[in-house]
């Protein structure tokens, strides 16, 4: 068991060194242009002692979505890598929202558009890593900016327009990136 666990350990390390890595390489890359999706396969880990009958995962990153009230699952769960060299002030062009403070650093570009295809009379975005994360969400009605809403992870919760969102996770620190779960649920 424990050899097995030891071999799950350094899985998990590769799959997230890779994803790191990926992540740095698409940041490093300028946008001329051209878009790069990041929403298909990233890491399909080896698998040298697992039994034919198991089938690969894979790991989807960046996403876009679309929901309406009363989605399913409860909860979604999108993934990506926080962080980026871009002041969140500059995207926002606030210091502060209603939500928080609009500091750390993003990417240019949005890491989710979210389009909400009904307004939701309650809907909450929660970034779940084990670095210090911050939010930027641009859409209908404005822009709002989180930090430290749970430990040093953000989150944004309340009534939503109908209408596409962009979507930013950074970095506290400038250029440091973490993975990222960002979640979204009806549920308070």
């Amino acid at each position: 068991m424990r050899k097995f666990a030891a071999r799950s350990l350094i899985t998990l390390a590769a799959i997230t060194t890779t994803m790191l890595a990926v992540a740095t390489a698409v940041r490093s890359q300028t946008n001329q242009g051209t878009s790069i999706e990041i929403s298909r396969p990233i890491v399909q880990p080896e698998k040298p002692e697992i039994s034919s009958s198991k089938k690969a995962s894979f790991v989807k990153m960046f996403e876009d979505i679309a929901i309406a009230p009363n989605f399913s699952p409860k909860t979604i769960e999108l993934r990506g890598i926080s962080g980026g060299g871009v002041e969140t002030q500059k995207t926002s062009k606030r210091k502060t929202t209603e939500t928080g403070e609009c500091i750390g650093f993003i990417d240019s570009t949005p890491d989710h558009k979210i389009t909400l295809t009904k307004a939701f009379r309650y809907l909450k975005l929660q970034v779940k890593s084990s670095g210090d994360t911050i939010m930027l969400v641009r859409g209908p009605g404005g822009i709002w900016c989180s930090d430290d809403a749970s430990d040093r992870n953000p989150e944004i919760s309340g009534d939503w327009l109908e209408g596409t969102y962009e979507v930013w996770i950074g970095s506290y620190e400038e250029n440091t990136s973490f993975p990222y779960l960002l979640q979204l649920t009806e549920q308070p």
